[in-house]
């Protein structure tokens, strides 16, 4: 049986206490992705370009060594570059499997940038896997581990079609830039950052 309390101060002292060494103002938002993680919801980044949204999401993943999936959205994203392409070897003996590796359904944490721009052929994948953790496709269902899925955005939702998805994210942050008092640390953390690598 899992000690919860045990596993939470490891998630604190090895994940997110680290990152916020790391991230310069941004201890709000990684608590947040903290509560998002240990409740299974999913979190929604509101800001600019430039405002380490995506960073921040690697970094947890890397921290957590979680098998991760990460997509840019289009208004063109096809359903085949998130969930697989049909299992050509399958559909040739006349079914129709999803060749699912390495792609959304498999992913233990599951970021997707520009969320708002999502499709009605996106959104009606998404909005399963989003409130149930199921991929479906047409007569194939199969459970996600997904055990978060962060979006990400530059502007909240104008079009009315776009609210079922957004409703789905429960927990929203703003992420802004830093100060200019903190640009020095920032510029510091980003250094150390990159000798890493």
């Amino acid at each position: 049986m899992i000690d919860v309390p045990t596993a939470a101060l490891q998630l604190r002292q090895r994940v997110f206490e680290p990152m916020k060494g790391v991230f310069v103002g941004k201890d709000g938002i990684i608590d947040l992705m903290g509560v998002a993680l240990a409740a299974g919801e999913n979190l929604f980044l509101l800001g600019p370009p430039g405002t380490a949204k995506t960073a921040l999401v690697h970094e947890m993943t890397r921290r957590l060594g979680a098998k991760s999936f990460d997509y840019l959205l289009t208004r063109f994203t096809e359903p085949n570059e998130l969930f697989g392409p049909f299992d050509i070897r399958r559909l040739r003996e006349g079914e129709l499997v999803t060749n699912t590796a390495g792609m959304l359904p498999e992913a233990d944490v599951v970021f997707l940038d520009e969320l708002l721009n999502a499709n009605s052929a996106i959104l009606n994948g998404l909005l399963m896997v989003l409130n149930e953790r199921v991929f479906r496709r047409g007569a194939e269902t199969r459970a996600v581990p997904a055990l978060m899925v962060v979006g990400a955005s530059n502007q909240l939702p104008e079009d009315e079609a776009l609210r079922a998805l957004f409703d789905r994210f429960l927990l929203r942050v703003r992420c802004g830039p830093v100060t200019d008092e903190q640009l020095g640390a920032v510029l510091a953390a980003g250094w150390v950052m990159g000798r890493r690598e």
